[in-house]
């Protein structure tokens, strides 16, 4: 999670780039005017990651407010959004400092795009950052913003490291990065799930034991805090740590010491730790589940893995990546398929894709996956999920119906010689068979205003319009043009 900035007079704009920028996981302020803003930049003295505001030259408050956040920001990316934009007054933001200009109304993808740009400057050249980027693949702004969190946190080795995400996010490649790239990289590594583990194992795991500490033990056995030596100790799911256990733990930590299992000599706990959860480990404190004392020793640093839900712009590289992992026959998605993938949530995230990808190659026969290869939980959700849909008792029965109209509009598409055309002529029938669901649902929704749902599709209306035309639904009329309202 990153914090942006965005101080915009108009309330429909500020909260459109809201929008845009919760898509990328930001945490976002808004504030009307430069004087709104004023005791939020002069309250925060660290600043924020980022801040696109408007700049209107009319306004003497709003040419104050690019001065004032260089001076109490230094290091904070300032991009000015111009409603009349012309090159002398862009020429004359950046001469004030700010990182980039935008013309309003602010296109979505160029408004996404500033803000990676701006991530990546801030470590462009950094050697830990390229190589971060290297094991921990997308180009997505919370993603980048989690990285760059992490080249902050890597150098310190005695820090302890709390990794927060939901499940499957890739929390251990986070852990695994940590240990690679720090000081400690030359010494072990060592990992476990702590929920895999009973109360008596965990111990017994951890600490090791000796021969005769219990009737099985029959020789010596060496924990995984002395097997972890000066590398690095990961403990996955530490939420999941029962109340001796967390004591256990905190007094090892405390004392960096302990003893096997009916031992008598004392070792030294010398590694770095690193931990996982995918609890809210604060709320669990509050209710007593979790040792307020333990939670403040494992997170002198934190650092958050992103959903893939809050990095979607990631989830066609990384689809192709799995898909190309696959060892064998090669494929390729359809361009309908990839739609799909990247119109779904991901709960289960980056590890879900990877099984979907998996499943999809496995299920298709030829060499292009198309959707019905694809786990029926995300053709399920497709049109379930879309914008404006009801809750899932109310959408179960035409859910069920709008995916079998697009069901039926592929087959529809396709003629009986399907598998011998080329994949050009394929996937262009595929497409328009979706585009003709799609568009007309989408329009439908928005009660036949073209603008409306042209905004919702994050397209042009011309091309909104475009798209229709090629897909073969017939003619637009003229009321799609009414203005919205």
């Amino acid at each position: 999670m990153f914090k942006v900035l965005v101080i915009d007079s108009s309330a429909e704009d500020s909260e459109s780039l809201r929008g845009l920028l919760a898509e990328e996981g930001a945490q976002v302020v808004v504030c009307r005017d430069g004087t709104a803003a004023k005791p939020v930049i002069e309250g925060h003295a660290v600043g924020f990651t980022a801040v696109f505001m408007l700049w209107d030259v009319s306004d003497p408050a709003s040419v104050e407010t690019l001065p004032l956040l260089r001076h109490c920001w230094p290091e904070t990316p300032v991009v000015v959004m111009i409603d009349e934009f012309t090159y002398d007054l862009a020429a004359r933001a950046y001469g004030m400092g700010a990182k980039d200009t935008l013309q309003k109304p602010v296109e979505a993808k160029k408004f996404k795009a500033s803000l990676r740009e701006l991530l990546l400057a801030r470590d462009y050249s950094s050697p830990m950052m390229t190589e971060l980027r290297k094991k921990i693949r997308g180009e997505s702004a919370s993603l980048l913003a989690a990285l760059w969190q992490l080249t902050r946190v890597i150098p310190h080795a005695d820090s302890n490291v709390l990794l927060l995400g939901e499940s499957g996010t890739g929390k251990e490649l986070f852990a695994r990065a940590i240990h690679d790239l720090g000081p400690r990289h030359d010494a072990p590594f060592v990992a476990t799930q702590v929920s895999a583990h009973n109360e008596h194992l965990f111990e017994s795991e951890m600490f090791g034991y000796e021969k005769g500490a219990f009737s099985s033990a029959d020789k010596q056995h060496t924990g995984l805090f002395e097997q972890a030596g000066d590398g690095t100790l990961f403990l996955d799911e530490i939420g999941d740590l029962s109340a001796s256990a967390q004591i256990r733990l905190l007094r090892v930590i405390q004392e960096k010491k302990f003893r096997r299992l009916s031992g008598k000599e004392e070792l030294r706990f010398k590694a770095r730790l690193v931990c996982a959860t995918h609890h809210d480990l604060p709320e669990e404190v509050n209710h007593k589940k979790f040792r307020l004392d333990l939670y403040h020793r494992i997170s002198e640093a934190t650092v958050h893995a992103p959903p893939l839900r809050e990095r979607k712009g990631d989830i066609e590289l990384l689809a192709r990546y799995f898909l190309d992992a696959n060892k064998g026959e090669r494929k390729a998605f359809a361009d309908e398929t990839l739609k799909i993938l990247c119109g779904y949530d991901f709960p289960g995230n980056v590890r879900e894709l990877e099984k979907a990808v998996n499943w999809a190659f496995r299920a298709c026969v030829g060499e292009i996956i198309l959707p019905q290869n694809l786990p029926s939980e995300i053709m399920n959700a497709l049109l379930r999920d879309a914008p404006g849909a009801k809750s899932d008792k109310e959408t179960d029965a035409p859910g069920r119906a709008h995916i079998e109209e697009l069901i039926d509009e592929l087959a529809r598409s396709l003629p009986a010689d399907w598998p011998t055309l080329t994949y050009r002529e394929t996937s262009r029938a595929h497409n328009q068979a979706l585009d003709r669901v799609y568009l007309r649902k989408t329009l439908k929704r928005h009660r036949h205003n073209l603008k409306a749902a042209a905004k919702a599709s994050d397209l042009d209306p011309k091309t909104f319009r475009k798209r229709w035309r090629e897909s073969g639904l017939p003619p637009l009329g003229g009321d799609e043009e009414k203005p919205d309202g």
